[in-house]
């Protein structure tokens, strides 16, 4: 079972996709108008799994992913920059 740690508004926490899970991508986009991350797991045999709300994926997890998570140049989450104040 691929388990992730990922930070979530309230803290960082893990998520497990289920051993049917065939690959996990990750996507930028707007959840209740905040910008966040989505974990998107595919499977051949049902429907996908779908986590959502996510503003980082610890980096020693993300090659677990099929693509990588936007980061700005000094390795901070997109979504985590944007939301951090300047």
């Amino acid at each position: 079972m691929p388990e992730l740690r990922v930070r979530k508004p309230d803290g960082w926490t893990t998520i497990s996709f289920p051993d049917a899970v065939a690959s996990i991508s990750v996507a930028g986009g707007k959840v209740d108008g905040q910008l966040c991350l989505t974990l998107t797991g595919e499977r051949e045999d049902g429907p996908r799994i779908v986590e959502t709300g996510i503003l980082d994926v610890d980096e020693r997890d993300e090659h677990l992913l099929e693509n990588t998570v936007p980061r700005t140049e000094d390795g901070t989450s997109i979504v985590l920059d944007r939301l951090l104040p300047e």
